[in-house]
């Protein structure tokens, strides 16, 4: 957002003191008795501009540019988290590099989303989510390759002209896989995001949906785990979760409660459900058997 300049009305950028266009300072002292309003921080010099945050009148040396793209006055912009993540810095570092640091940093660190910028692209985020899934679907996808290849050897002898498999069986399953995992991943977060959004959203939280994606896609670094035989599939779920919690703490700038609240209102209320219906279909089918 820009700020027209008091007097040529030349768009200024929060930050700047002198007018790029006429080069008439900005800061003006104030006068007696005028109706002009005045800066919060420098009582003596006339307000530029107000704070889209807070609403505080400001001069033009207190205004700054958010990563937002408002205006807001220096205390609150000290206030704001604009610390970008790795992944942010795709252009300077290299996607791999960006999307290697960004996992480490959320999974190690994940106190790291309290600095953290809160505003990103949907579709960096829905990026970094599917290439997330990646190393656990190539794992997943060659210990079916290797499980199909080894059928027809487990079968006995007089078995194996019937029980054997076409050999693009095995590609065709590691090819779906590849393709079928991400793609999942992305509607699964693009969801999931949003019904965690409305549950945070009753929880207080203002900022829009995009910040939810946001966490939630960065979030998932520990499903890499995934690719990791035996514990992976077990540790991943739970590492994600407390990622989680940390992502919609820090960048909503929320309570601790809320955070946990939005991370697992809406899991919790899914295994509700599905348990609930499981239990009616085993009530119904026992009385059904009593009757007969």
């Amino acid at each position: 957002m820009n700020i027209p300049c008091p007097h040529c009305q030349r768009p200024i950028t929060p930050g700047v003191t002198t007018c790029p266009g006429c080069g008439t300072s900005l800061l003006r002292e104030s006068t007696p008795d005028s109706a002009e309003p005045t800066c919060a921080y420098h009582p003596r010099r006339v307000s530029l501009a107000i704070c889209d945050r807070c609403g505080s009148f400001a001069c033009a040396e207190c205004l700054r540019l958010n990563s937002r793209q408002e205006v807001v006055c220096q205390r609150c912009h000290a206030l704001e988290n604009d610390t970008p993540l790795p992944w942010d810095q795709r252009e300077e570092l290299g996607t791999f590099t960006a999307w290697w640091k960004t996992l480490v940093s959320v999974m190690l660190h994940p106190n790291t989303f309290s600095t953290t910028r809160p505003n990103g692209s949907a579709g960096e985020s829905l990026l970094f989510a599917a290439l997330c899934t990646v190393p656990s679907c190539f794992v997943g996808g060659i210990t079916y390759m290797g499980i199909l290849a080894s059928v027809p050897f487990l079968l006995p002898e007089d078995a194996r002209s019937t029980g054997d498999l076409p050999a693009w069986v095995g590609p065709l399953m590691f090819v779906a896989l590849m393709i079928l995992g991400p793609l999942f991943s992305v509607a699964y977060t693009v969801i999931q995001a949003g019904l965690d959004h409305l549950v945070l959203r009753m929880g207080g939280v203002t900022r829009d949906y995009q910040v939810t994606l946001r966490a939630n896609a960065m979030s998932q670094a520990p499903w890499v785990l995934g690719a990791v035989p035996c514990i992976g599939p077990y540790v991943a779920p739970v590492w994600t979760m407390v990622a989680r919690v940390h992502a919609y703490r820090g960048l909503h700038q929320t309570s601790w409660g809320v955070a946990v609240t939005g991370c697992l209102a809406v899991p919790l209320l899914s295994c509700c459900m599905c348990g609930g219906f499981y239990i009616f279909l085993f009530s119904m089918m026992s009385g059904l058997r009593g009757v007969n």
